[in-house]
């Protein structure tokens, strides 16, 4: 239900949208193109519907921002909306006391998991340790932004997510409401798990 509610707010998206979340239980997601054989053994997995390397939610903060059509950021390359994102990710890592940065360039080592290789524009600590990484897909609708922060102290994730919201709001510009999924989007993600995200032949699809 995660992916599938972060793929409804895409497909009905009027109006910037910042998700905040956490996981049910053990869990891990592999990036579109990757193969089911990129996952961690023994450990339930989930295709995304961005791209990106592979993300082991067991100990990590999850989020997405959606923008619609229409939003300013649309007109950006995606290297500069990934980065002005993660200028707000980094302010909520600043207020924490953790000394990170934007990764000026990309890491030379080759790795199917998105913590082990960081990109530009990426987040880690001044020892070139990864923070946060995120993937975009961009459709007819908008664009969706999915985001994993990995500190190394998991204890503060509640501390994290408690600042979050009002760091990247106050980085970006946005004014933000807490609210619930509407029907519509509610119905348009149980749709979509139940047709894409609960099926083999999403998950398990060679790419």
């Amino acid at each position: 239900m995660n992916m599938a509610v972060d793929e409804a707010l895409l497909r009905e998206v009027t109006a910037p949208v910042l998700r905040i979340y956490k996981w049910d239980g053990e869990a891990q997601t592999l990036g579109y193109f990757q193969s089911a054989s990129d996952a961690i053994p023994g450990v339930p997995f989930i295709r995304r519907y961005t791209g990106g390397g592979l993300v082991d939610h067991r100990h990590d903060l999850t989020y997405t921002v959606v923008l619609p059509r229409a939003h300013a950021w649309m007109e950006l390359a995606t290297p500069e909306s990934y980065s002005k994102i993660h200028e707000g990710v980094l302010e909520a890592l600043t207020a924490l006391g953790i000394d990170a940065r934007l990764a000026p360039c990309c890491d030379e080592n080759d790795s199917n998991a998105c913590f082990q290789k960081a990109v530009k524009y990426d987040i880690t600590l001044s020892n070139g340790v990864k923070l946060a990484g995120a993937a975009q897909r961009r459709t007819r609708e908008g664009m969706l932004h999915q985001g994993s922060i990995l500190l190394p102290d998991p204890s503060k994730n509640d501390a994290l997510y408690s600042i979050l919201a009002s760091a990247m709001s106050h980085k970006l510009g946005f004014e933000t409401e807490l609210s619930a999924l509407t029907e519509k989007e509610h119905q348009r993600a149980v749709e979509l798990a139940r047709q894409r995200y609960e099926t083999d032949a999403w998950n398990r699809r060679v790419a």
